[in-house]
């Protein structure tokens, strides 16, 4: 089935709201899913509990609409606001849950963080002179058919889409009427995690997706240091695609190399990086360039349908570009790619499919 499409506007509180009763059943699904894997990772549930009304508090702190939508989507699905703040703070929450209690239990290792595979195509490569971006997104197995995306109008921001987790104010996924895209991957190093004051990963996202230009959506990433690390792949209609990975300090920035860029969950450059994820899951270091591999031997010019046809791979499975559930992983853990999504920056268009592509079609959706 298509992913749903929530059309949200009016005030923040409002928005959560519609968000929240439109996606109750998948709201209470994905906290059980989220408190699920915390739980065997090592947390306690009075730990999980603590820790997500904490970062309630800096949700507020940092960002007062924000919170407000979070008390919306908690009031429309009926569930307690640290339970939409454990949801919003998963991310965070994987590091410093797991860098505590895990750790010290040992358990990282045989549990796998959040993966993705994805790319960025500049125009004078692509057989239509269009921009387009795209990723694999591989995570918890659980939160197939409890994902949404949300369209969201506003008279202060520009009108976004964004690929997300029901629950989530913002996601993972998405493009603006300016025509910038983001896609993301996970990453990990040393220093993940430590310093839990600056500004989530999700609400990042949504900045990024409220900006007007390419300059205002980097500053988003770069302007401040950051809990943990992410690679973030941006881009804008017209032309231009980067790469950007950052650790909790550290940026670096990778270009596209005759037209193309490709990124999976390690650490390009490791200038003052103690990269973590490829011991964590050893795919990522094939997954990426294979990627490369598989777009560039299609021919000199791209389009959406050769970078579906790459996203299809299932080389090296179920641990491949597009992955697949393994009966050896603890269900609580058990990851598959739950979307894989193509952007088109210019036709301001995401194309998605609702599970992995190899067995589930992909829905296109438009901004406007």
């Amino acid at each position: 089935m298509p992913i749903p499409v929530l059309d949200l506007s009016g005030p923040a509180l409002s928005r959560g709201r519609q968000h929240g009763e439109q996606m109750a059943k998948s709201i209470h699904s994905n906290i059980q899913t989220y408190r699920n894997r915390f739980l065997l990772g090592g947390a306690t549930r009075e730990r999980i509990s603590a820790e997500a009304e904490k970062w309630a508090e800096r949700f507020r702190r940092h960002d007062p609409e924000y919170f407000e939508e979070m008390q919306g989507i908690a009031e429309g699905a009926g569930v307690a606001l640290s339970d939409i703040a454990m949801l919003n703070a998963r991310y965070e929450l994987s590091y410093s849950l797991y860098t505590s209690e895990a750790a010290a239990l040992n358990t990282i290792p045989s549990h796998e963080p959040e993966g993705c595979t994805s790319f960025g195509m500049q125009p004078e490569y692509t057989t239509s002179g269009e921009t387009l971006m795209g990723q694999n997104w591989d995570w918890l197995e659980g939160l197939l058919g409890n994902m949404c995306l949300l369209r969201v109008r506003s008279d202060e921001h520009p009108t976004y889409m964004v690929l997300t987790q029901a629950g989530i104010v913002c996601g993972m996924i998405g493009l603006n009427e300016e025509g910038i895209g983001l896609c993301v991957n996970g990453l990990s190093a040393h220093g993940d995690g430590e310093e839990l004051h600056h500004r989530p990963f999700h609400m990042r996202v949504r900045d990024i997706l409220r900006s007007r230009t390419l300059d205002s959506a980097l500053k988003v990433i770069v302007s401040t240091d950051r809990v943990c690390s992410t690679n973030w792949v941006v881009g804008q209609k017209g032309g231009e695609v980067l790469n950007l990975e950052t650790s909790s300090r550290v940026v670096h920035t990778l270009y596209p190399q005759n037209g193309l860029v490709t990124h999976g969950n390690l650490f390009i450059s490791k200038d003052g990086i103690v990269s973590d994820f490829e011991r964590l899951a050893p795919c990522s270091l094939y997954r990426s360039p294979r990627l490369e591999r598989l777009i560039r031997q299609q021919g000199d010019k791209w389009d959406a349908e050769m970078a579906k046809t790459a996203l299809k791979d299932t080389f090296g499975g179920p641990k491949a570009i597009c992955r697949s559930a393994s009966e050896l992983e603890p269900e609580e853990a058990r990851t598959v790619t739950i979307a894989s999504v193509i952007l088109n920056l210019d036709q301001k268009s995401m194309e998605i499919s609702d599970g992995p592509p190899d067995r589930n079609g992909y829905a296109c959706h438009l901004l406007m």
